[in-house]
């Protein structure tokens, strides 16, 4: 392809991007492609990270390309060709020489990954997920010190929090309601009493059901001081209930608060970042550890429809199932948006890092097993990966079912 022809190409895509932009805007639906397009962006750049790494040890890279399958635009700088296919469900980069069974070129053997010092191989191996936890760890600090976090990271909102809504009971109003609370106001004061938190406001109106309380509330800019009597737990339905909400005598006050956002300066949104970050790690790992270890739940879900709408389901989520989050994401606010993202670049840094292949960390396990019996054999040691075969294989058909059935499960919930 001459460079008129490749030319020609870009503008084409670039055209095609353009009026894909410009229907997603009629339909409302601009602010989810661009999140889509984040996530494109995202795989990019963890090839990049793979592909600066590579470089900077001396490794020939051969390719960098943008999506998968037809190949719609290219170009070839040095010894790198770079490019764009058609599917954008991903990407790659090309390092020569990344097993011991890849032919390469004599000339190029000195530069081909599997000659290259342990040290160098774990960089090059790690450096897409470190991307992914860079990101993250970059939009939590932007999170924390911009629009803030709304009840996603921080769990105990502050107390005076705006009411999102005044609900009733199902044999009468609910003490919200006869003391005349509405959307929007705020609780500042219960019998004078100021709370850091609204886990601590509940639960000191818990502690007192059928007890008279006075509440400061402010509406309009303007604060007053009106009381009511709190409403047992264990005797109120709501409605549409057989049951009453709790087993054990507890104070209600009959509403629902739309947690403000939280946040903080510089040094406390790094701080509030880091812990977050390592409790979101811990979370996706063990919710990755539930997934593939119930596997009866699993299929479970594939069979019944109400089991997988269960809100303590836990499954991959497919293109369909993240065009669909990132939508409601969208709806919400930027906060959910960098939420949604965060969680995405956390766990996909930490699934690539799996010790098999066709995962980074396979590569990584691959290149501390060789430097083990190098060492012991005091001789390099290349492991021969056709005896890793059916491991792949076998990893590869589970990926498949997993794909499939993330699929069906979302289809299924898009047409129902």
């Amino acid at each position: 392809m001459d460079q008129r022809e490749q030319t020609g190409a870009l503008l084409r895509l670039a055209v095609v991007v353009a009026a894909g932009l410009i229907v997603a805007e009629l339909f409302g639906a601009l602010a989810t492609v661009l999140v889509v397009l984040g996530l494109l962006v995202m795989i990019v750049l963890h090839e990049l990270g793979h592909f600066v790494a590579a470089k900077r040890a001396g490794m020939k890279v051969s390719e960098f390309f943008v999506g998968f399958g037809p190949r719609l635009w290219s170009v070839r700088k040095g010894e790198t060709t770079y490019g764009i296919k058609a599917l954008p469900l991903g990407g790659y980069c090309r390092i020569i020489g990344m097993t011991n069974v890849e032919k390469v070129d004599p000339a190029d053997e000195p530069r081909a990954y599997r000659n290259q010092p342990t040290w160098r191989r774990l960089t090059v191996a790690c450096a897409g997920s470190f991307v992914h936890f860079v990101l993250a760890f970059v939009m939590l600090v932007i999170l924390f010190l911009g629009p803030g976090d709304i009840g996603n990271f921080v769990s105990n909102p502050p107390s005076s929090s705006p009411v999102a809504a005044v609900e009733g009971f199902a044999g009468g109003p609910s003490p919200a309601q006869l003391a005349g609370l509405k959307a929007g106001d705020r609780i500042i004061a219960v019998n004078g009493r100021h709370f850091s938190g609204w886990d601590q406001l509940t639960a000191y109106l818990r502690a007192r059901p059928d007890q008279r309380v006075a509440l400061t509330i402010e509406r309009d800019g303007h604060s007053f001081v009106t009381s009511v009597v709190l409403a047992n737990g264990a005797d109120v339905r709501l409605k549409g209930q057989k049951t009453a909400l709790y087993a054990k005598p507890t104070g209600l006050l009959g509403i629902e608060i739309k947690p403000s956002p939280v946040r903080f300066g510089l040094v406390g949104s790094v701080e509030h970042a880091g812990t977050a970050f390592g409790a979101t790690a811990v979370t996706s790992v063990t919710g990755l550890a539930r997934v593939v270890t119930d596997f009866g739940g699993y299929t479970h879900m594939l069979a019944s429809q109400k089991a997988a709408d269960s809100p303590t389901a836990e499954r991959f989520e497919s293109p369909v199932g993240v065009v669909r989050l990132a939508n409601e994401a969208t709806r919400i606010g930027l906060s959910e948006v960098l939420y949604l993202l965060v969680l995405i670049n956390i766990f996909v840094g930490i699934f690539n890092m799996l010790p098999l292949l066709p995962f980074d960390g396979g590569h990584v396990a691959i290149a501390i097993y060789e430097k083990v019996r190098s060492v012991r054999t005091r001789r390099p040691y290349h492991a021969d990966v056709n005896k890793l075969a059916p491991v792949l294989y076998a990893v590869l058909a589970i990926l498949a079912f997993y794909a499939i059935s993330s699929l069906f499960l979302d289809l299924r919930d898009v047409l129902s």
